[in-house]
């Protein structure tokens, strides 16, 4: 297939989209799974929890992965993993056996820069900025579908209806890339090797991080289980930080936030999404929080979305 293919970025940004439509997933859903599994909501909240910690861990590694020769194929077996997340969240009998299916669901996540690989190997050199740029606001125009949409199929159905409907979108965007995307490894791609211990202290480092800000309320922020895993979540991410500094070829190039310009930036980032995703997960609570509460205003999963 020829590198100029005009079909390649159109298939690109619908599979990015992907990531819009599973992410709509989350926080509009709490109440009702809560309710399905008969679990408190601060209890169904997990479902946000462990989706958004195999999302930060899954980013930096399918980043760093695109960057090597199997593009392709990184991107369809990602597919493959997140429409298994869906299917077995859409038949999960029990919560925890649902959980699993929403941690395979984080891998979405790292969907968009992968796509952006994709594009920045096979597009035309003269289009190439326009087909990033694309790819980098699909996300945020995605969600503004997806929650609408998931209320809609939810409200009609139940929950399960949409992550069939997931299920469904992500196969068809399996099919996609399977005819459109080119074939076979990069060869301008660097071959260097892939940081494992980084991945690994990433991943402990947040996962910690993220159980002692999640349980600490319930276990008490002074209590010696949430000093512990707290400690231990930042000794961690400190040991990450020198391995990531120290090595040539890091998961993450934190040189670079040495920048002023490139630190400002993620700053920024870090307090919009953070800002974006309390004010919605407030909201989507809010609206469907029974009015005895004397803070809900009992609003059905449609009107929520």
């Amino acid at each position: 297939m020829n590198r100029t293919n005009s079909n390649l970025v159109p298939a690109l940004i619908f599979a990015a989209l992907s990531t819009a439509i599973v992410s709509s997933l989350g926080m509009l859903l709490v109440p009702s799974i809560a309710a399905t599994y008969q679990i408190s909501v601060s209890a169904a909240q997990w479902m946000l929890t462990v989706n958004l910690l195999a999302g930060a861990v899954a980013t930096p590694v399918m980043g760093r992965l695109s960057d090597g020769p199997h593009k392709k194929k990184l991107l369809l077996y990602s597919l493959v993993i997140i429409l298994l997340g869906s299917i077995l969240a859409a038949l999960a009998p029990t919560f925890g056996i649902f959980l699993i299916g929403r941690a395979m669901q984080g891998l979405t996540y790292g969907i968009v820069p992968v796509t952006i690989a994709l594009a920045r190997r096979y597009s035309d050199p003269k289009t190439v900025h326009h087909a990033i740029s694309s790819l980098s606001v699909t996300v945020a125009t995605g969600i503004g579908i997806g929650y609408p949409l998931t209320g809609v199929i939810a409200g009609m159905f139940s929950f399960q209806g949409a992550f069939w409907f997931a299920a469904v979108f992500v196969f068809i965007v399996i099919y996609v890339v399977l005819r459109i995307v080119p074939d076979g490894p990069d060869e301008n791609a660097p071959r260097t090797k892939f940081d494992f211990a980084g991945a690994l202290l990433l991943a402990a480092g947040l996962g910690l991080l993220l159980l002692g800000i999640s349980e600490g309320s319930h276990w008490g922020w002074i209590s010696a289980r949430t000093v512990l895993v707290l400690g231990v979540a930042i000794i961690l991410l400190f040991i990450w930080v020198k391995t990531e500094l120290r090595i040539a070829h890091p998961l993450i190039n934190l040189r670079t936030l040495r920048q002023g310009e490139v630190l400002l930036a993620n700053f920024a980032a870090i307090g919009l999404g953070a800002a974006l995703y309390i004010g919605m997960s407030v909201a989507s609570l809010v609206a469907q929080a029974p009015a005895t509460t004397n803070f809900g205003i009992s609003q059905p999963i449609l009107w929520a979305g």
